[in-house]
């Protein structure tokens, strides 16, 4: 069976629901323009008959979206529905954009009004870059990784260890100090936000050592010039699983920033928008 991807669902299902409303909406916002409606900017504003109907449109469309987000979190659901959770807050998402463009006809201040649209623009496009961000961070990730995962690399870390303390105990101390340090003190985990800053990787005892005996074995001759190799053989191997265990944790952290970012900014557009209800029935 063809891999079918969110973007294609149901052939394309909510990217016609999103086109059909899209285009309804332009025509009666141009038609409601040039023949009921006349300012000396000729644009319309949420105040008409027309500006209520296009806006609230644009309301239940993000109360919906916003519900299905809540509903996907709760509730264990198939990959083919998931996928047409996604498809609609991608392509009605965008849809809910237009419509409360149209409502505003961009009559925007500084105001709650304006401030629950750029609310939206910042929630949709902020969903469309997540959803961008699952698409490719798991399938980097699992590209990166190949048959390995997380336990397996510190398993092998921990085999290296082992093997590189017994050679370093052949050679002069600093060797061996070099190798305990790159054992207890490199940082592989961190928060959110010190992998998406890389600073698990600055100063890294691993990547010290690595230089450091490079630079020894330089001096070393015979036999301690063989375990000198030995040695940087594995500090090498050990910096490479460390690397890429660093670099599953930055795509995670990825991903986990984005749910920070767009959460709680779909809860603020949540309080904004009842705000603005509220205000405008207030005024009305």
């Amino acid at each position: 069976m063809q891999h079918q991807s969110f973007l294609e669902y149901k052939r394309y299902r909510y990217l016609k629901w999103a086109a059909w409303l899209t285009l309804l909406a332009l025509g009666a916002y141009g038609w409601h323009r040039n023949t009921e409606f006349s300012t000396p900017g000729g644009v319309g504003y949420g105040g008409t008959w027309m500006g209520y109907t296009l806006g609230g449109l644009a309301g239940l469309l993000i109360l919906w979206l916003l519900w299905l987000g809540i509903r996907k979190r709760r509730y264990r659901a198939s990959s083919s529905t998931l996928q047409g959770w996604v498809s609609a807050h991608v392509y009605l998402g965008l849809a809910a954009v237009v419509l409360a463009t149209l409502h505003s006809g961009l009559e925007l201040g500084l105001n709650l009004h304006t401030l629950t649209y750029a609310l939206m623009l910042v929630v949709v496009f902020s969903g469309i870059y997540g959803v961008l961000v699952f698409l490719r961070v798991p399938s980097a990730m699992t590209a990166a990784m190949g048959d390995d995962d997380i336990p397996g690399l510190v398993l092998q870390i921990q085999e290296v260890d082992q093997q590189a303390r017994r050679v370093a105990l052949l050679l002069p101390d600093e060797y061996n100090t070099l190798v305990l340090d790159a054992a207890e003190k490199t940082r592989m985990r961190g928060t959110v936000f010190d992998h998406i800053l890389k600073s698990t990787s600055r100063g890294c005892p691993t990547a010290r050592a690595v230089r450091r005996v490079q630079e020894l074995n330089r001096s070393l001759k015979d036999d301690q010039a063989r375990l000198g190799r030995e040695l940087i053989a594995l500090l090498l191997s050990r910096r490479s699983a460390v690397g890429r265990i660093r670099s599953q944790y930055r795509a995670l952290a990825r991903m986990r920033l984005w749910l920070l970012v767009h959460v709680p900014l779909s809860l603020a557009l949540l309080v904004a928008l009842v705000g603005h209800i509220v205000a405008v029935f207030i005024y009305w």
